[in-house]
């Protein structure tokens, strides 16, 4: 057996196509020994797991983005289109263009580099539709209103797509995916936007060069078989060519040669659809509409993606309306699985879009009513034995601090069953604690700590944002200034010095808190996991040497997180939720119908948050739910209309706790906000609280900036840098959005300093974090040229952030990326100085003292002649505090 790469459903080996989704399975590779890129992982943590097709611009695999567990698609260009460096600079650029494509029924590139032996890739979301062209033949002929909405999307996605100059060039049924909806009609996304340049390009010097000839000669324009320039209307075109081939099961011109059909798309008139195919009685608005769209001039044509929309619109309108003149008039009954539009009071089959006007369709059915549906969110369920444990660690609290573990997978309802336990211990008189990482995910230092030390200190605040901490040990309250007013520029203190005192803070503060509650202090950390190092470290600190104060410590993380806290604090894996108790949450909205991902469930259960989404998922018009969480989310996200998935973008880069006034900076294309937040709220996506907005989960926002096309999230991030100056957000907050928007002279300067932060307080892993990231950039400069000495940023960078990885244990990274910087540092100069001092450290911290003095004398020689005398004096001094 092995599974569908579509769907999942188990195969036999002899099947040649799946029996659940129909997906060709039978020609896909799936050993390693039929490809060499199976089972490789791309830059960015893709593994490639199997070969799903060859086409001729290159190969598509299914991957895993390891982070999320999320399905993609993966492009490798075939190499013989990238036969040298000027055309692989030609497919980034295109790529670069590609992922600047933001609608639903487009496909999103999130993703495009080299692998590790050059060859250019595309990733992209995984779609689980059928081409347009096997619709056709296994459903076809289609019915009139079908092929009308579904090209209609396909117009909606090239109006977005010739907004922003790019044309497709190659559009063809192969290129249009239909995934059917649960309530019946398509949802549609077109593929390979701008691509098809590449196929000149082997050949062609210049892409724009007039004389270039590609795309399919079936569908080819008259202007695109003659090399003239082309521009979106040749893509019009191509429409109606399918248009044409939709209505009448034929080409409008076929030949027995490439050659002659373009030749006959340039001078033969097009066709009769009616004379072509009698049968099908092809009503005479469409034919109109065939005949405008086939033009041979392109003055003569619909104009733009959008008058092509509409006239299809007012086409079936007008047969539509033909047809009820014709009946008996009676008003039309509903029948089962219709509904009225309320835009255009059309009754239509259940479906997302009105197939008469587009507009969006009301989720219940006229005819029978909806089947009742759990509310939501849904209630808490099988999670008695997870809060007993958790009771049971507070009642065992003896006057000591104790630390407790709560270990579960995103969407296990870690959350939630945190939020229910404290619900119950305030009731019972305990004091709470409700601590989370930054809003910003951007690991903003002493974050969590600050929130946590603001509760335990409130009486102290008195409403100030400072606790009045002028009776407290001098250590302490220089501790609480530093996490609430930030470290002071005369702070001599050492990193150990530093983290000591902020774990003596927290214990002071757990010891004042204890004197306001007759109970238990209890402080929960939600996903310890995303939370500033230094906060950890603190917390950690804490459990290690205990004060004599009964409070647990509670921490939710997800599986192979090391906290720190050993093993003597317990730990409860929160696992999904047994069959019987998702089964009857899914019974009102999915009668006689039992998941996949239930029938695979095992021990481990279904996710919570699974379930939700399912339901969610089938209300919203889904047909077959993945059986990945990760992949549920997305389908989910890429279904919404184009201005709430644009709104959903911005709160997802922004982080929680989103200001609405953000907006107008973030979106400003969006003309109804509003409108989409409620639509986002209504999904369970965003959440108001206080007047701000969040997504609702972490994973949601995960996934949603996974699956944001690469250049829309680079806009939205430089948009989110002038968010973060009119805010005066983190210097953290800060660095992030410039370096994924690719400023990196800004970018490179706030890394810097996040790093040399993060070194002063103890948090190498942020340290480490910031460096590797300007690291990264200061190499792209590299090519890119925008900075006056990207190889003096290298140097700098590769120097800190090989002390970085030496201080962290990780000698090897640290050795690698310093022999690096010193074959780009010359032959002399305090660059190359300083860098053999860096490989001194890392042998040192190996206990290889020769290789350590060799490298040391090294450099004290090339900072004596390089006359760099504070430098040689520090490495002389390290080498006789090495010698002693």
């Amino acid at each position: 057996m092995r599974p569908c790469p579509q769907c999942g459903t188990q195969c036999a080996e002899e099947h040649k196509y799946c029996p659940a989704c129909g997906f060709p399975v039978g020609s896909v590779r799936t050993t390693a020994t039929d490809d060499k890129l199976i089972g490789q992982e791309l830059p960015g943590g893709y593994l490639i797991l199997d070969l799903l097709s060859v086409g001729g611009m290159g190969r598509v695999y299914r991957a895993e983005q390891r982070v999320l567990g999320r399905t993609v698609a993966v492009k490798i260009i075939h190499p013989h289109l990238l036969s040298d460096e000027n055309s692989a600079l030609r497919f980034m650029t295109e790529a670069r263009a590609a992922s600047q494509l933001n609608h639903p029924n487009s496909i999103s590139v999130i993703d495009f580099g080299r692998t590790d032996d050059g060859q250019p890739y595309l990733v992209m979301e995984f779609l689980r539709g059928k081409d347009l062209a096997r619709v056709a033949y296994e459903d076809g002929p289609l019915s009139f209103v079908r092929i009308v909405d579904i090209l209609r999307q396909v117009l909606f996605a090239l109006s977005d797509a010739h907004e922003m100059g790019i044309v497709h060039r190659d559009l063809k049924p192969e290129n249009i995916l239909c995934e059917p909806l649960r309530r019946g009609g398509d949802h549609v996304k077109v593929v390979d936007f701008g691509l098809a340049k590449l196929k000149q390009d082997a050949t062609m010097p210049n892409v724009t060069s007039p004389g270039i000839v590609c795309g399919t000669p079936d569908y080819m324009a008259p202007e695109q078989g003659r090399g003239d320039p082309i521009d979106g209307r040749t893509d019009l075109y191509a429409v109606g060519v399918i248009l044409f081939q939709l209505l009448t099961g034929r080409l409008p011109f076929e030949a027995e040669s490439p050659t002659q059909v373009v030749m006959m798309h340039l001078s033969i008139p097009v066709p009769d659809p009616t004379q072509v195919a009698p049968e099908r009685n092809i009503p005479e608005p469409l034919v109109s509409v065939v005949s405008k769209a086939l033009e041979k001039d392109a003055e003569h044509r619909y104009q733009d993606a959008l008058e092509f929309a509409d006239a299809l619109k007012d086409a079936i309108d007008l047969v539509e309306a033909e047809e009820k003149e014709r009946s008996s008039g009676v008003p039309p009954v509903p029948v089962t699985g219709s509904v009225q539009c309320p835009a255009c009071e059309s009754v239509v089959p259940l479906q997302k879009f009105c197939g008469e006007c587009g507009a969006r369709l009301p989720l219940n059915s006229v005819v029978p009513e909806a089947p009742s549906v759990p509310s939501l969110p849904l209630p808490m369920v099988g999670r008695d034995e997870d809060l007993a444990w958790l009771a049971d660690r507070r009642d065992q609290l003896i006057e000591e601090v104790s630390g407790a573990r709560l270990v579960g997978e995103s969407g296990a309802g870690k959350t939630r069953l945190l939020k229910e336990f404290l619900g119950r211990a305030e009731s019972a008189g305990d004091l709470v604690v409700y601590a989370t990482p930054d809003p910003h995910g951007a690991e903003v230092a002493y974050y969590a700590l600050r929130e946590t030390l603001g509760v335990l200190l409130k009486r102290r605040k008195n409403g100030a944002s400072m606790p009045d901490v002028t009776d407290a040990p001098s250590e302490v309250a220089a501790a609480i200034r530093e996490v609430f007013e930030g470290p002071r520029d005369d702070d001599r203190r050492s990193v150990l010095e530093r983290r000591f005192a902020l774990a003596e803070a927290l214990r002071w503060a757990l010891g004042e808190a204890r004197q306001q509650t007759n109970g238990a202090v209890i402080v929960a950390l939600d996903d310890l996991h995303r939370m500033d190092g230094a906060s950890r470290s603190a917390f950690a600190d804490a459990l290690g040497e205990p004060p004599a104060v009964r409070t647990l410590i509670l921490a939710a993380h997800v599986p192979g997180f090391e906290t720190g806290w050993g093993a003597a604090h317990a730990a409860r894996v929160i696992s999904g939720l047994p069959t019987p108790a998702v089964s009857r949450l899914l019974k009102a909205s999915r009668p006689g119908e039992r998941l996949r991902a239930i029938g695979d469930a095992g021990a481990r259960g279904v996710l919570p948050m699974y379930v939700e989404q399912v339901i969610r998922f089938t209300l919203e018009g889904g047909k077959e739910p993945p059986t990945r969480l990760a992949d549920l989310v997305a389908d989910r996200v890429a279904a919404l209309e184009p201005d709430a998935r644009r709104v959903l973008q911005a709160v997802a880069v922004l982080g929680d706790e989103v200001e609405p006034i953000a907006f107008g900076t973030m979106v400003p294309n969006v003309s109804d906000v509003l409108g989409a937040l409620n639509q986002l709220v209504q999904a369970g996506m965003v959440v108001r609280h206080a007047g701000t907005l969040s997504t609702s989960h972490p994973l949601i926002r995960d996934v949603v900036l996974a699956a944001v096309p690469a250049g829309v999230r680079r806009d939205l991030h430089f948009r989110a840098v002038k968010v973060c100056e009119e805010s005066g957000a983190p210097i953290e907050a800060h660095a992030l959005h410039a370096f994924y928007s690719q400023d990196s002279f800004q970018a490179l300067l706030l890394l810097e300093q996040v790093a040399d932060r993060a070194s002063a307080r103890g948090d190498t892993q942020a340290a480490v974090l910031a460096l590797r990231r300007g690291l990264e950039l200061a190499r792209q400069e590299i090519a890119r040229g925008e900075l006056d000495d990207p190889l003096r940023a290298v140097l700098i960078f590769s120097r800190k952030l090989g002390d970085a990885l030496t201080r962290a244990g990780n000698f090897s990274d640290a050795e690698g990326v310093l022999r690096e910087a010193l074959d780009l540092a010359g032959p002399s100069g305090t660059d190359r100085a300083r860098v053999l001092s860096a490989l001194a450290h890392v042998a040192h911290g190996r206990k290889r003292s020769d290789e350590a003095f060799e490298y040391i004398n090294e450099a004290i020689e090339v900072a004596r002649k390089s006359g760099a005398h504070e430098l040689l004096l520090s490495l002389e001094t390290m080498r006789r505090d090495w010698a002693s």
